[in-house]
């Protein structure tokens, strides 16, 4: 098992580094300060160690499941405390200094360890995602509340959505790389982020969700879609049907593609369903069928 404490303990020597360069006050965010996060270093050459994301993602989903269930309810005692130390390894890593594809890896796997720590900590919080949720620029209490620190600034889920991803990338892969706790939410699979690797993982995940009728259902010359790109349509493609339909059509796979191409209109109406996406817990569990009595992530490895 990745031990984060020895991980932890490779970033001294940059954060030091980094903390003499710089100085940064304790603030929170206004809609002028998230300019900040748009810096970056094209030169860095540091790679985060993800793994620990990667056990989590293993140890909660069900790896022949394609609904993308997360079992939260797995996620306490020594489990929780690993989300919650990754989670804390993450805050303790000066992200500005990095390239700007370590800085993406980093930012969707910092929201999503949140948003599992978040479920698991408070459990009856997955029954009610609409409200607690909200849309994005109009977020719910939950995805409000500064749930992260980042180089001294206090970050809400939603900020780290609106105001760093969709608008320091502006690319629409970033959709496909959010958790929402929901059914309609992208499925993850068993993989954290890489920097190495995010955007061949964000592609794949594009072609798995566009290739579901549930959120891509063209019918003629005109495609209904998920929620999620028209909350998001203005900001990562400018408002404008031809840039949504072009970005749908380059990740189509053989069956939706030729449906696509014969679309123009963006229908008004668009679907998505709130309904949890957290595994159910069995009522009962006898000793015999425990994991190994592991309890924890990695078996111990």
């Amino acid at each position: 098992m990745q031990n984060i404490q020895k991980i932890n303990n490779t970033w001294t020597k940059i954060i030091t580094v980094f903390f003499s360069l710089m100085i940064i006050s304790s603030f929170s965010a206004t809609a002028s300060e998230y300019d900040r996060w748009g810096v970056n270093n094209p030169d860095d050459t540091n790679a985060i160690n993800h793994t620990p994301m990667s056990n989590i993602y293993k140890f909660l989903n069900d790896p022949k499941s394609k609904k993308g269930k997360i079992a939260y309810y797995r996620s306490q005692g020594k489990a929780l405390e690993y989300v919650t130390n990754y989670r804390k390894y993450l805050e303790n890593i000066p992200v500005s200094i990095l390239n700007k594809d370590e800085q993406l890896a980093y930012w969707l796997n910092l929201h999503n360890v949140a948003v599992i720590e978040m479920f698991s900590n408070k459990l009856r919080l997955t029954k009610k995602i609409k409200k607690l949720r909200g849309k994005p620029g109009t977020p719910g209490k939950e995805w409000a509340k500064k749930r992260v620190t980042v180089e001294k600034v206090p970050l809400s889920l939603e900020e780290i959505e609106q105001n760093i991803l969709m608008a320091h990338w502006k690319e629409p892969l970033i959709i496909y790389g959010l958790i929402y706790g929901t059914k309609s939410s992208p499925v993850m699979g068993i993989e954290g982020f890489q920097g190495s690797t995010v955007r061949n993982q964000l592609t794949n995940i594009a072609k798995r969700f566009i290739s579901k009728k549930s959120n891509v259902n063209a019918s003629n010359d005109r495609v209904i879609l998920s929620s999620l790109y028209i909350w998001n349509k203005d900001i990562l493609f400018a408002g404008d049907d031809a840039v949504l339909i072009a970005h749908l059509q380059q990740y189509a796979d053989s069956n939706t593609l030729p449906k696509l191409k014969k679309v123009t209109t963006v229908s008004d109406i668009h679907k998505y369903k709130w309904t949890t996406n957290a595994e159910p817990k069995p009522r009962r569990v006898s000793s015999g069928a425990r994991s190994g009595g592991s309890g924890g992530y990695g078996g111990g490895s």
